[in-house]
């Protein structure tokens, strides 16, 4: 145990006033649970309600830092360059966390230094029910899918093995940065973690799943918020297909999205599902996915 290395786990936030009292006294308390030295950051996105205050008021141990911009994940790659932990726990203000969850992520980074991410077993938010444990990827039928809830993940979820991504979790500083950390060509978000990993994996890093680390996740709690069902959908679509332009090559891939990304487009409008359609042409053209506010 002595040997662990330190860490900062880093809770991201946009208003949350409602989240943030549910979800970070757990994170503080399993901060001080960590024999080396855990440090808590909160690292705001340009919230306007009063969240901040809460955790001024309510711990004041824990650092506050204001990003410029809300870059979403993307706000991760430049607060990581100001400090010097090795490995940095990312989480979103909709998850708390088990006492213990700390130690069972960071082992791995002793016992491989190939290691770039580990992952936990994430429940829902009242327990009941395994969320995810460790994802697979792959193409299928011209659309590359990631998942975590893939045909039996129950099973593999009791326990620790490897993973391919996640969008929390304990990551390598170094090497994060070294990669530049998450492509802002994904905001506002989804695929951004999966391409982060990918790339990770495809350097010759190493992505593990920890089934005794154990947190507890709402799912989008903000991010469904401001885009919607039907927003998310299409920011899916987009970014599957700017994904696939970004990092697949090969006569298969490009004989297999002629073939089959027209007649899954045509099949999703029969449906009367127009997502795959829009972010399609979202990403052909680079558009960005707007919320009901006009943002992003």
């Amino acid at each position: 145990m002595n040997s662990l290395l330190p860490v900062r786990i880093i809770v991201l936030n946009y208003n949350g006033e409602e989240l943030l009292p549910k979800c970070l006294p757990s994170i503080v308390d399993a901060a001080r649970h960590y024999p080396p030295a855990a440090s808590v950051t909160v690292l705001d996105n340009g919230s306007t309600d009063q969240g901040l205050r809460y955790v001024g008021e309510m711990f004041p141990e824990v650092d506050i830092y204001r990003a410029p911009h809300n870059h979403y994940l993307c706000s991760y790659n430049e607060y990581l360059k100001k400090i010097t932990e090795p490995v940095c726990i990312f989480l979103n203000n909709d998850i708390r966390v088990d006492p213990g969850f700390i130690a069972p992520l960071v082992e791995k980074f002793n016992q491989d230094p190939q290691t770039f991410m580990v992952a936990p077993r994430v429940m829902d938010f009242d327990g009941l029910a395994i969320q995810a444990g460790p994802s697979k990827w792959g193409m299928r039928y011209g659309l590359f899918w990631c998942s975590a809830r893939y045909p039996g993940y129950e099973e593999d979820a009791i326990n620790s093995s490897s993973t391919v991504s996640s969008g929390f979790g304990a990551f390598s500083r170094k090497k994060f940065l070294e990669l530049g950390g998450y492509d802002p060509i994904f905001l506002p978000g989804i695929f951004e973690d999966v391409d982060l990993c990918f790339r990770a994996q495809k350097q010759g890093d190493s992505c593990y799943y920890a089934a005794q680390s154990i947190v507890y996740h709402m799912g989008q709690a903000s991010f469904k918020k401001k885009f919607g069902s039907e927003g998310i959908k299409r920011l899916a679509a987009r970014n599957n297909f700017l994904f696939m332009r970004k990092n697949m090559r090969g006569i298969y891939f490009f004989v297999t999205q002629c073939l089959f990304v027209p007649l899954r487009i045509a099949l999703s409008l029969m449906k009367g599902d127009g997502s795959l359609l829009r972010g399609f042409f979202d990403a052909f053209f680079k558009r960005k996915v707007l919320s009901d506010s006009g943002e992003f």
